[in-house]
């Protein structure tokens, strides 16, 4: 069973170098429907897979946009503001073989900072680590 999905939310997004991990797409569809920000936030999601898109693994040269995370095995953060709802997403680059692609794992609002409890970045490290386990799991075992 594949663990990567296309990403459809808030767009579809059409192009073969990003996916998501099959969980990702409802965690953020909660937090954005929620939020009462969908158009602000689709647009800097737009922006921020193109250049995701475009640059790959350069895009953390855009430092307010992503983030390498020190210490987290190789996550990165996609960040989009501090607006009324600080949203996060962790991704990872994979490498299969010649073929490298982005895979989205986790969407999580961070809350003021708190890197304690289910809203801060220690625990949604510990989300994306578990997912991008599943990922290269199932894309060695294909």
């Amino acid at each position: 069973m594949r663990r990567t999905v296309k990403v459809v939310y808030p767009e579809e997004f059409r192009n073969e170098y990003i996916v998501a991990h099959y969980d990702f797409e409802g965690e953020l569809r909660d937090i954005i429907e929620r939020s009462g920000q969908k158009d602000d936030f689709l647009g800097k999601f737009r922006q921020r897979m193109l250049l995701l898109e475009s640059y790959r693994n350069r895009c953390i040269l855009k430092r307010d946009w992503f983030e390498q995370l020190k210490g987290a095995g190789g996550l990165h953060a996609m960040r989009f503001g501090k607006s009324q709802k600080n949203i996060r997403i962790l991704f990872a680059f994979v490498s299969e073989g010649m073929l490298e692609y982005a895979v989205l794992l986790h969407a999580f609002e961070e809350k003021n900072g708190n890197t304690k409890g289910s809203h801060g970045y220690r625990q949604a490290i510990r989300v994306a680590r578990e997912r991008l386990k599943e990922v290269e799991q199932i894309s060695h075992e294909d």
